[in-house]
């Protein structure tokens, strides 16, 4: 029986449509998954079902849940949302109050759904339920890491006792360990409680983990929805083909770069934070992101560094770029030694750091033409005309024109934000190139374009990389040895081979482990 049944949804904004035509149910209990590129329409239908959409949205057709239209009253709207859908955001940073204890944030959602009786043990009941230590109700956001933050989400969504779990990228940010404890805890959650689930995925392999149903949207158009061993064992539309096929983007035979002399010489590094104490009785040690770190990176080379979150690895990055300062140890690039934020000036436009987040590193106020032209900053003065021809030349490389140059960084897909980010930083012509993450918050169907694009970039401009990433299939692309780092030490090292097929040490093992099986073979439920 239907829990939740949408029919003929259309959303518009002004003249934009994203949402047209768009009908489907899930039962009760029922595991439904939706998959689509960005700005497919996945996250605008679930904001639909929830009430959320923005107040400047044109909306056509009915939502009916269990048996009811939505009401239309927000006071109402919000009453059922807190009591009987539950919503995990993709982003648990930005959707926790960071002024605010998240235990007192959990309690907030039960007293909101009328459900606090006893408020502090029932905090306590939801925080372990999501495998969280009673302890973590007394800390902040940015005190948790970010599977620890996605936990207190979803016992934030679970405070109101929900009939129906939406879940939007829930792991899209996370390592792959803890990947696979959101995904386990979802699954479990889900079975206990007998609640319904929506989840919203680019990672075809999770939704094919967790739902028995799935919806391929495009355009704000449902093109194909059938049981998951129909979409990912024999799918019917072009479009689902695509999106399965790019998922295998790890079989390409990819061109590599000589390797040559060493680049970079990491010695011993260290980089340690002095943490706040409990009480003036109770000093607490000091954290070692970075612990006697010891590595060598040759000219042409790619080195990927793997490892759970809060390993050390963006730290290291940072040191690395000169954008943090060892606290001890030094590093050694082309001769020059340098401890981190001294690197010299005349070696900056050498390294460049590939972010994370694409959008978050790009000035909103700047055209992404400007942005692309930043760095040159660290260069003698050059004429417009040289600049533009740089400009152009690095943007046709990653594959995008330069009549986009004009337009703000909004205007573009994830995708397209992450080849200007990846412009930007060759627009000096450097030597070494940090990339962080450089696909985690891309589509499955860029990802493969952007991998194939960085092979190509690193044997046409003689590039040498360290990868950070948890996605261990594109290490097996892109990487010619791989480090496992953890709680601030290298604890192994290969090649992507060796690590894959014969790791040896514990977390190794649980990280390979981790992964999912492949789309497309797919056991039955």
């Amino acid at each position: 029986m239907p829990l939740i049944e949408v029919n003929g949804l259309t959303v518009r904004f002004g003249d934009r449509t994203v949402l047209d035509g768009v009908s489907f149910a899930i039962d009760k209990g029922e595991r439904f998954g939706a998959i689509g590129e960005t700005g497919s329409g996945k996250t605008m239908s679930a904001l639909a079902i929830a009430g959320l959409l923005p107040d400047d949205a044109q909306v056509l057709g009915g939502i009916v849940f269990d048996n009811a239209p939505l009401p239309t009253v927000e006071k109402e709207m919000a009453r059922l949302r807190g009591r009987r859908i539950g919503f995990v955001f993709q982003e648990p940073m930005s959707a926790l109050d960071p002024l605010m204890e998240v235990g007192a944030q959990v309690g907030e959602a039960l007293v909101l759904s009328g459900r606090a009786k006893d408020t502090p043990a029932q905090v306590r009941q939801l925080l372990d339920e999501v495998g969280l230590e009673a302890q973590h109700a007394q800390r902040f956001p940015h005190q948790l890491s970010g599977g620890q933050r996605q936990r207190v989400m979803i016992a934030v969504a679970l405070a109101g006792e929900p009939d129906l779990l939406i879940a939007d990228e829930p792991t899209s940010a996370l390592d792959l360990i803890t990947q696979r404890k959101v995904l386990d805890l979802i699954d479990r959650l889900c079975a206990s409680r007998g609640m319904a689930l929506m989840f919203i995925s680019h990672d075809l392999k999770a939704v094919a983990a967790l739902c028995t149903r799935v919806m391929v949207i495009k355009d704000g158009r449902v093109v194909e929805m059938a049981n998951k061993l129909s979409i990912f064992g024999s799918p019917r539309h072009d479009y689902t083909k695509m999106l399965i096929a790019a998922g295998r983007h790890r079989a390409r035979t990819l061109m590599r770069s000589p390797i040559g002399p060493p680049l970079l010489e990491v010695k011993n590094l260290v980089r340690r934070f002095r943490q706040p104490d409990i009480s003036i009785f109770e000093p607490r040690p000091p954290l070692f992101a970075v612990n006697d770190v010891s590595f060598v990176l040759r000219t042409g080379e790619s080195i990927a560094l793997v490892g759970p979150s809060g390993s050390g690895k963006t730290t290291l990055a940072r040191i690395i770029a000169g954008l943090d300062r060892a606290t001890k140890g030094e590093l050694v690039f082309d001769h020059q030694t340098y401890h981190g934020t001294d690197l010299p000036r005349v070696f900056r436009r050498d390294i460049s750091l590939v972010f994370q987040d694409p959008f978050g590193s790009f000035n909103p106020r700047l055209t992404i033409g400007d942005s692309v032209a930043e760095p040159l900053r660290l260069e003698p003065p050059r004429l417009p005309v040289d600049i533009a021809e740089r400009i152009e030349e690095l943007v046709t490389a990653v594959g995008l024109s330069p009549d986009m140059l004009s337009r703000y960084p909004h205007e573009f897909s994830g995708g397209q934000r992450q080849r200007f980010a990846i412009a930007r930083a060759l627009i000096t012509k450097p030597r070494l190139v940090v990339l962080d993450e450089p696909v985690s918050a891309l589509d499955v169907s860029v990802r493969g374009e952007v991998l194939v694009m960085l092979n190509r970039l690193r044997a046409d401009f003689g590039l040498t990389f360290l990868i950070i990433s948890h996605d261990l299939e594109m290490v097996r692309i892109v990487a010619d040895r791989v480090m496992v780092m953890d709680k601030g030490k290298i604890i192994e090292t290969g090649t992507p081979a060796q690590l894959l097929e014969a790791p040896r040490e514990k977390l190794t093992q649980d990280l390979v482990a981790a992964r999912l099986p492949e789309v497309g073979i797919v056991p039955a439920s």
